[in-house]
């Protein structure tokens, strides 16, 4: 009985410590001799994506490199210019943000704030190797700053919910801090992008309280451009979504002078398939169903 109530502890254990932070990294693909792996940015070439400690802070420096740092988990590392990843540098991939509502922050005010509540959704009902991501975020549309930089909290779907800090990309490179899991469907978690003087941060939160957060240097550029999007990879039958709705609600979004804002979010994808729906209820709450026809 001893032996066999060890085993069970050992076999839970195994299961515990076979959950990567970093799901991504579990799936490699090589495309052209190359491994690759999926972001909330499309695949993106391993070497130019980093996984980083929670908390750890992200800054540029005048040469293109990258200098990592968190004091607490004694952790310090410095990226060095890459001319692959520049040339490999995403962007912005809307083809498959299918769902969204944006909006474009007031002249002369970029953004402080943007924080929300996640609902998050049934879990699919079949698994083909999907990728969802939901979130907030923001980026600096105005042009200000060395290229466009994308400040994330991601809720994340590959065969489990997990929640991760993004962001990408400044020099072509993306940085990601450990997934926090622990979460199920109809949980109300949070994620919130602060920008704070010359820095901004971004958290992912369950709803115990284990976070996942990032810091990055703001680097002169303004965040001008908000949204609350879903967008998808790998998905080959309607199953692979989840059935019913996912809500972004209580978001609060404060400009750069203090200003409480109310969002005139612009749906301009429509209806997506597997009858995908974007409803816009409010400055404040924003619902993506699919699978179901609404109410």
């Amino acid at each position: 009985m001893k032996i066999t109530w060890f085993l069970g502890l050992l076999l839970i254990a195994s299961a515990v410590t076979a959950q990567s932070l970093y799901p991504h990294d579990e799936e490699v693909q090589i495309i052209n001799g190359e491994e690759h792996v999926q972001t909330p940015f499309g695949l993106m070439l391993r070497e130019c994506v980093h996984n980083v400690p929670s908390g750890t802070y992200i800054q540029e420096s005048e040469d293109g490199s990258i200098f990592l740092t968190n004091d607490e988990k004694n952790f310090a590392k410095r990226v060095q210019k890459s001319e692959k990843c520049q040339k490999a540098n995403p962007s912005i991939k809307l083809e498959q943000w299918i769902d969204n509502g944006g909006w474009d922050l007031p002249a002369k005010t970029p953004l402080s704030k943007f924080e929300a509540y996640y609902y998050v959704p049934n879990t699919p009902q079949t698994t083909n190797n999907q990728w969802l991501y939901y979130f907030i975020g923001s980026q600096n549309n105005d042009g200000s700053g060395p290229g466009v930089s994308i400040i994330q909290p991601v809720l994340s779907y590959f065969k489990g919910w997990y929640f991760q800090s993004w962001n990408c990309c400044p020099d072509g490179q993306a940085f990601n801090s450990p997934s926090i899991f622990n979460i199920t469907p109809h949980d109300q978690v949070y994620g919130s992008v602060q920008v704070k003087d010359s820095q901004v941060t971004i958290i992912s939160q369950n709803k115990l309280g284990e976070q996942s957060t990032l810091t990055v240097d703001r680097n002169g550029r303004n965040f001008t451009w908000i949204d609350a999007t879903l967008e998808i990879y790998g998905i080959s039958n309607c199953t692979d979504y989840p059935k019913g709705r996912m809500t972004y609600s209580q978001m609060n979004v404060t400009l750069s002078d203090g200003t409480i804002a109310l969002p005139e979010w612009d749906n301009t994808f429509g209806a997506s398939e597997c009858n995908g729906q974007t409803f816009i209820q409010g400055p404040k709450t924003i619902s993506i169903y699919h699978n179901v026809i609404p109410e």
